[in-house]
């Protein structure tokens, strides 16, 4: 997207911050090297550019949608850049000018600095598009390539099928127009942060690796191997029209998929499919301009993998390569190759970080051995060797789990299940399958468990990963791989199915955050009128009423006030509105008392004396027996109970007493009364069966412990 300028430059190979830089100054249209040139073609129309009316603005043929091109001054060309108030012929520091110009630079199609755009922000994490209405669809609005036909007669958004996507479909902006929400990854918060350096440089590597993760897998469906790919050649012409081979290098594609995309730099590898963007630049010409430098990604080659002062994620191992970190936090994941040995020039311990992630094989860390070499410590294991120059082995000794450490990936699809325990979301995965974007993704934490699901068509949610003992507060974008858009589409949810959350149960959800958790009720035929809300401390409670309150059911959400919920957090409500729901106030609520006291000695109930209880809630006591007691009988109103050592009290709807007596005797054996057939138990009850005590998972009766699921078993009796 540069201005028709014929040049003789062709760029010498070097390092991956080299790299960046070349393609920074081509891509910006800003070349420090130009510095001379700028200064005696200030006025003079060197350049043929688009007429725009103002920076990312561009101006279309009225009748084609083709863009207008003219004559163009150097001042006029940075005026329409939006940088010519940067730009001093005299500034001592000319290398830092450009540098900003650089990054600031907005082209007439919107593109800034990098030639950034809101697609590949949205599928590198930072960007959130905004939407329109098109009939019955809420599609995603931002700009693609589309042919400039599409915009012949005034034409400014058109409904457009996403290439690569299977039938997902946006509406199409003949512009970047930046309309949508920057979510903050990496502290990028606005379009004004793009135009800072440092950040504009994260950015960068972010969406380079996600284009290399899009190739590999275009690659992998097409069974072709990155060795396969990097041998292609296709023909071309250098920048004075004479006929080249362009050979395939790592940089010069990562180059091309920045021009067209992963997708079209894919279907160039499979289909020699050559493509060129909106000024006829093809993709083979950045191949050859970008091609022959390090970069931070292995291929099956021996390479010279080099970084930058900036946090980087590299990757090495295929072959015996060199890796230069460059600074700052480094993250290096090491791919299997039986027999490879990799160097790392500048590791630190403590700042970077080695990880085998999805190495086949079983636990590729079990024989680790750490020894002195002569330039480093060797670090040998699964048939294979990492040298960590200038670093002794008793450093890696001291913390070898900071230094390296073995992840695993997980699956997931629009159908089944799985559990997976000790998964550590800084080092395991969970990879996308068959088109799965963020969007699809559900979050949702029970019972000290987080889950990972996929929502389908109908709102329901058939398939999840379910983390034993994660919560929510883990959950972080480096625990995902091959999901495409925006992680910040990662939505938080409480599934709700007549297992989970059956008849009468009382279900409590643990974390539950107003602000970005929805309720799915998908499975049940619930209007906004069967529902009732009431107040209870700090914990929203929600309940059935009307035809439906014969179900006492009732779910819990900690930490949570009813004025924060509104009709975003219920999904797959069946009818009506939010304003259907009954509210109840606790200004008006009805509680009686219940007195619990203790006849004699031998032990204690709590709460005790006069409790204060909603009308129709439960109440929940714990009777614990002195030492040498055990319990004798626990009276309410007069009428003889089970004994337990935890007795609920249910639906409470008037004033009531609760006795317990003590008497000697050992209390060994099962605390909790045995289980009975013919018992009703809800949620949290405990029994006692065969030895062992077990707590109910929800509403149940004439389930036998031990046998239904719906018990969880807990220790032996003592």
């Amino acid at each position: 997207m540069q201005p028709v300028l014929l040049s003789t430059q062709v760029f010498a190979s070097g390092s991956f911050q080299n790299f960046l830089d070349q393609m920074r100054s081509f891509e910006s249209g800003i070349d420090p090297a130009k510095a001379s040139f700028y200064q005696q073609n200030l006025d003079n129309p060197v350049y043929n550019y688009a007429q725009v009316t103002a920076p990312g603005e561009i101006v279309r043929n009225p009748v084609t949608g083709s863009m207008v091109s003219e004559p163009t001054t150097i001042r006029e060309f940075f005026t329409k850049l939006g940088v010519i108030s940067l730009y001093n012929e005299t500034a001592t520091d000319q290398a830092a000018m450009f540098r900003q110009m650089q990054y600031n630079s907005l082209n007439a199609w919107g593109f800034i600095g990098y030639q950034l755009g809101e697609a590949v922000l949205i599928s590198a994490g930072y960007y959130s598009p905004r939407q329109v209405q098109d009939g019955a669809d809420l599609l995603d609005s931002y700009y693609i390539f589309m042919p400039d036909s599409t915009w012949a007669n005034g034409v400014k958004q058109a409904r457009s099928e996403i290439p690569g996507s299977g039938g997902n479909y946006i509406m199409a902006t003949d512009t970047n127009l930046w309309l949508g929400d920057f979510v903050g990854k990496n502290d990028v918060n606005s379009f004004n942060d793009l135009r800072v350096p440092d950040k504009q440089e994260v950015v960068i590597r972010d969406v380079m690796r996600f284009n290399y993760a899009v190739m590999s897998e275009l690659l992998a469906k097409a069974n072709m191997t990155w060795a396969q790919a990097l041998a292609k050649s296709w023909p071309g012409t250098d920048d004075l029209g004479n006929p080249v081979t362009v050979q395939a290098t790592m940089s010069g594609l990562l180059a091309a998929a920045h021009l067209r995309g992963a997708w079209g730099t894919a279907d160039l590898l499979i289909n020699n499919n050559i493509t060129c963007d909106e000024l006829g630049t093809c993709i083979t010409t950045y191949i050859r301009k970008f091609g022959g430098f390090d970069t931070i990604f292995d291929t099956p080659a021996n390479d010279v993998n080099s970084g930058s002062p900036y946090n980087e994620t590299l990757s090495a191992g295929q072959g015996n390569d060199t890796v230069y970190l460059g600074g700052g936090q480094n993250l290096l994941q090491l791919n299997q190759s039986v027999g490879a040995v990799t160097t790392v020039k500048d590791f630190v311990v403590g700042s970077d970080r080695i990880l085998l992630r999805g190495w086949t094989g079983g636990a590729p860390l079990a024989n680790l051995v750490v020894s002195d070499g002569p330039n480093g410590a060797v670090l040998t294991f699964a048939s294979q060797s990492l040298v960590l120059e200038n670093i002794s082995a008793s450093a890696v000794l001291a913390n070898t789990s900071s230094v390296i450490a073995s992840g695993n990936i997980y699956p997931i699809a629009w159908s089944g299940t799985s559990t997976v325990s000790n998964f550590n979301p800084l080092a395991d995965q969970i990879r996308g399958t068959a088109g799965i974007d963020f969007k699809h993704l559900k979050a949702f934490q029970e019972n000290g468990n987080l889950f990972i699901g996929t929502q389908a068509a109908d709102g329901g949610i058939y398939s999840w990963i379910q983390l034993t003992g994660l919560n929510r507060s883990q959950v972080n974008p480096d625990m995902f791989v091959d999901v495409t858009g925006s992680y910040s589409r990662l939505q938080y949810t409480v599934v709700l199915n007549y297992p989970s959350w059956g008849w009468g149960q009382a279900k409590t959800v643990d974390y539950f955050v107003a602000a970005d958790t929805v309720l799915n009720f998908s499975a049940f035929p619930y209007t906004f009128a069967d529902f009732k809300l009431t107040q209870d401390g700090t914990t929203a409670v929600l309940s059935l009423t009307g035809a439906a309150a014969g179900d006492t059911k009732t779910l819990r959400l900690l930490n949570t006030q009813i004025a924060d919920l509104t009709a975003a957090n219920f999904f797959g409500v069946k009818g009506g509105s939010f304003a259907d729901i009954t509210i109840d106030d606790p200004s008006n609520a009805v509680f009686f008392t219940v007195t619990a006291s203790v006849s004699g000695a031998g032990g204690t109930i709590s709460p005790s004396g006069a409790v204060q209880v909603q009308e129709n809630a439960d109440q929940l006591f714990t009777i614990t027996p002195s030492t040498g007691y055990q319990i004798q009988s626990i009276l309410v109103n007069g009428v003889a109970q089970p004994v337990s050592s935890s007795f609920n009290l249910l639906d409470v709807a008037a004033n009531q007493s609760l006795v317990v007596t003590f008497e000697p005797g050992s209390s060994s054996g099962c605390v909790p009364a045995a289980w009975s057939a013919t018992t009703v138990y809800r949620g949290n009850d405990k029994v006692s069966y065969q030895g062992f005590e077990y707590t109910a998972k929800w509403w149940t009766q004439g389930d036998t412990p031990g046998e239904a699921g719906v018990w969880t078993k807990g220790a032996a009796c003592q």
